[in-house]
């Protein structure tokens, strides 16, 4: 679950929008990740799905607010509260709430700041013009130059017009399986305040809180 949290916060960071024209590869990641302390919250709906070899092994559905380091995920099974310092994840079928404060590296595999400048430490990039949905948009692919890198391929489509992301697909060093994210609804310059980032007890008051920190 981590794991797909990880690459939603990715594609609402590259959601933002760019003020770019004949735009090559890095002006693309350069722009974004200047503007992205700049921007209010952003939200968006997303279908989050795994391959293996090629053939889908599961997805999930549903809609994640983003402001600078601080997330909030809602899916049918799941919802996570990460305030950047803690994170709450309320499971609905056994109604518990595990508390954790994420280790460093645990932060590198879910912090979108940690994304956002990914291509700027041991990654080779290129783009393409394509289509995806009926929309011209950019592809830009981020190859690790190690075999060490977690993430090994990172493929990004911006649409052309407004610059946000229509689609992330992401692959993972130890496992080789695949995950694409479908983000649609896209919302920028919206207002949240800090406690949409945190756990509220009264809004669940059958769940049993484990604390893990």
């Amino acid at each position: 679950m981590r794991y797909i949290t990880t690459i939603i916060a990715l594609l609402l960071t590259f959601g933002i929008g760019m003020a770019q024209k004949n735009a090559n590869a890095k002006d693309v990641l350069d722009a974004t990740a200047s503007r992205l302390t700049n921007e209010k919250g952003v939200q968006a709906n997303f279908k989050a799905e795994i391959f293996n070899d090629g053939v889908s092994q599961g997805y999930t559905m549903g809609t994640m607010s983003f402001m600078n380091n601080k997330f909030q995920m809602t899916t049918p099974d799941i919802i996570s509260w990460y305030d950047g310092s803690t994170q709450w994840s309320y499971i609905k079928a056994n109604e518990e709430v595990n508390v954790s404060i994420p280790t460093p590296e645990e932060q590198e595999n879910m912090n979108p700041y940690v994304f956002v400048n990914l291509y700027k430490n041991g990654y080779k990039y290129k783009m393409k013009e394509t289509e995806l949905r009926g929309e011209p948009c950019y592809e830009v692919t981020l190859t690790a130059k190690s075999k060490k890198k977690n993430v090994h391929t990172l493929i990004l489509n911006i649409n052309k017009k407004d610059y946000s992301l229509m689609c992330v697909r992401m692959t993972d060093r130890q496992s080789g399986k695949w995950t694409r994210i479908s983000i649609h609804d896209f919302k920028s310059g919206l207002s949240f305040g800090e406690d949409d980032f945190k756990f509220n007890a009264k809004d669940f008051p059958n769940a049993e809180i484990i604390d893990l920190r």
